[in-house]
This record gives C-alpha cells, structure tokens and sequence, in this order.
C-alpha cells in the first residue's frame, strides 16, 4: 500500500512531524517532510522498511517506538507519549516526544506517528549575570582580589620582598562564592576583606606566587591553604592577574581546587587495588570479570531468548586468576575475550542465568558430581553483576569453587528452570 497523493498532500503541510505504518504489514509507508527535517533522516530512504528499522540513533529509541506501535494495536484507545533523545546525523541532539494514534487511510488500518520537538524553557542572561551566577554556584572555590592601597611595582632585588609583603596584605578579597565561604569556614558568611598572604599556610609559598604572578600574570600550582580544619589543605590554586597601563597589579583572580579529597581517593583505589591482586592471586577460588562492549539494557520481552544470546556472546572475560582458568582446563591466552555463553555446558541455562542477573543482580549455579549418592557439586558458580547509573548492565563477576562447602546453589542441572 502507498499513500495516495491527496493523503501525502494532506500530511505534508502538518505543523508536526508525521509518519505513517501500515499497521497490518508493520511498513513504513509515508513521512512529510517535516518528519526528515526534525530528525535529519534521508528522504524516503527506508520507507518500505519495518518499524525496527527506523533508522534512529539507538535500539532503546526503536524499541520505545515499537512498543508504541504494538499497544497501540492491540488497544485503539492507548495514548501513551514516548520521550527520547535523538542525535542527528549532523551530530545536533534533539529531544522529541512521540504518540501514536490509529487512523484508517485509504481504506487500510494505519498507525500514525506524530513527533514533536520539546524546547527547553530558559530565561534569558545578560553576559555579567550569567558570569555571575556561574561564580556563585561554581563548585570550585573561586576568590577575586582587589588592591585597596596602590602598591608600586619594585624591580630591584634588595627591597622586591618587601614590595611583595606589602602586595599580599593590600589584596583582599572583594567576591566570594559559596565553595570559597565553604572551605576557609568564614562563620560571618563573607571573606571579603581577607588578605591573599592570609590564605596560604606559609608566607614563603605566598611570595612565590606573588613573585610569578607580578611577572607573567599567571600561575597555576599546588599548594597548602589555612582553612577551618584543623591541619592545612592540599589544593591546586589558579591565578591570574590584571595590570593597570604602568604594569601595578590592581587585582587578581584565584581559584583553588581541593585535592585532599583526591588524595584520599587515590589512597583507597591503591589499598582496592592491592586487596584485588590478593584475590586473583590466590589458589583456592577463581575469579573472573567479564564486561560487554558497551552498557546493557534490560532485554525485551520480544525475541527475548535471541536477544540473550547475543548479549552472552558481547560479554567477554577481561581478566581471571590462575585458579579460574585451571578450573576450566584452559590457557590463559584462551580463556581471556572467551564470551559469557561459553562458561556454561548448557545455552538454556546461560539465558536463564543472564536473565537473572538483570533482576536479581546475583544468581548461582552447581554441577553435581559424577557419583551417584553423593550430595555434592564439582563445580559451583557465584554470579554477580554490575550496573550503572541508568541501570545498564557493565560488568559479571563469576566466582568458581571445585568444592561447595555445604553452599546450596540456585541452580543445578537437574532443577534450572525452562
């Protein structure tokens, strides 16, 4: 089926973005050109194509409008909105809403997609407003100095320590915002009036600041600040002067990153890192991390066991213990990029096992031994995974033992759920 020309003419001078599925065949088979202006898709290029294949930046975006298209199918009154994010051939990111209603178009039952373009509602800045509010909220601790007494540039080298005493003491702080307030723990809710000598922990690292700074202008290093706790704080300290036409300093621009937080980290990810060489190295259980290429999304309920394999097979070791690798008679060059399916004797268990990490995020599995009587398991696999901040799947943990300690499992061949 095609649209009629009267049909195309009609839906051509929509205000909206519109396109057209055959609800019997699930073709595409009519788009105005509103449509391929909004998403930046060649004209009629996939017509004749399944909604599948919509030619949008993600399977998450096609599976969104499929279910559109299949609720609304089943269900003429259904008119839920679909909301996604689309990128653009051009690389531009456009956020669209998308419904869908049932029309009858030639005689044929079709569903018709209408997209919309949703503009963000911003308030207009002024260049000063927006510099000022970005100050404010900044996150860093950012200081702007001013000189309230004029202190004259000194060249020579007996009276240049002095000149630099005396331009620390006059720059005070005229502009603070609320990380700077924060971190010099001003109880009055102001720093204004404090002097830039003040702020550091030693004199000595102040003059040199300032003898960089009357120089070039610029200086970016670390150094220790007087704050309100107890010991002094590490931060990386960015400044930046402004000359008057006679080259005096009249005022200065100071940001200031706090590092001891990331020294801190730096602490632990060693102290991870050293518990984690401990784990893989020693003998007595195998560990594996398997990741997938890319994040994970829950699979659908449409072709759900095909889509489960294909996620076994993008799921990859990326590294193991000896004891691991021992455990599955293999060599080390082997089991690393072996994909998740391949753990597993049994393809219908792997999925039954993936589909639950989706849900469960913890699943185990057990291989009875051989001999008959015997309550007791050769092998035993812990299974964990990792998921982001948008609930994607990132990453398996698999723990394997020779040996069950009296550990029940989920699943065992004889009991694994079909």
């Amino acid at each position: 089926m095609d649209v009629s020309r009267n049909v195309f003419s009609f839906i051509n001078v929509l205000p909206d973005a519109v396109l057209i599925i055959d609800r019997k065949r699930g073709k595409l088979i009519g788009a105005n050109t509103v449509f391929f202006k909004l998403t930046g898709l060649a004209d009629n290029a996939f017509l004749g194509t399944r909604v599948l294949d919509l030619p949008f930046s993600s399977k998450k975006i096609k599976r969104g409008l499929f279910r559109l298209f299949i609720n609304l199918s089943r269900d003429a009154g259904y008119n839920k909105t679909y909301l996604f994010a689309h990128v653009c051939p051009d690389g531009t990111i456009k956020n669209v809403s998308a419904s869908a209603h049932m029309f009858v178009i030639d005689g044929q039952e079709c569903v018709v997609f209408n997209f919309k373009l949703i503009q963000p509602e911003v308030a207009p800045f002024n260049f000063v407003d927006s510099w000022n509010y970005y100050l404010a909220l900044a996150y860093e601790p950012y200081l702007e100095f001013r000189v309230t007494t004029p202190v004259y540039i000194i060249d020579n080298q007996e009276d240049r320590l002095e000149f630099l005493r005396m331009l620390g003491e006059t720059l005070r702080v005229k502009f603070s915002n609320n990380a700077a307030v924060k971190l010099y723990g001003d109880n009055g809710g102001t720093l204004e009036g404090k002097t830039f000598l003040s702020l550091f922990n030693k004199e000595e690292d102040a003059i040199g600041f300032l003898d960089i700074l009357s120089v070039v202008g610029h200086i970016k290093a670390e150094t220790n600040v007087n704050t309100n706790k107890a010991m002094a704080v590490r931060v990386e300290m960015d400044c930046e002067v402004k000359f008057d036409k006679d080259d005096n300093i009249t005022a200065l621009c100071c940001s200031q990153r706090d590092l001891s937080g990331h020294e801190r980290y730096k602490a632990t990810i060693e102290g991870y890192k050293f518990e984690m060489d401990l784990m893989l190295n020693q003998p007595f259980v195998g560990f594996a991390f398997l990741y997938p290429p890319s994040p994970l999304e829950r699979p659908p309920v449409e072709d759900l066991d095909a889509t489960l394999d294909d996620m076994l097979n993008q799921i990859t070791v990326a590294r193991a213990n000896e004891t691991m690798i021992d455990i599955y008679d293999s060599d080390k060059s082997k089991f690393l990029k072996k994909p998740m399916l391949e753990l597993f004797d049994d393809a219908d268990v792997a999925r039954q096992v993936l589909k639950e990490l989706f849900v469960m995020r913890e699943t185990s599995l057990g291989k009875f031994k051989a001999s008959e009587g015997e309550d007791d398991f050769e092998l035993v696999l812990i299974l964990r995974a990792t998921f982001n901040k948008a609930d994607q799947l990132s990453g398996v943990l698999v723990i394997a033992s020779k040996h069950s300690y009296g550990y029940r499992p989920r699943h065992a061949p004889s009991n694994v759920e079909e």
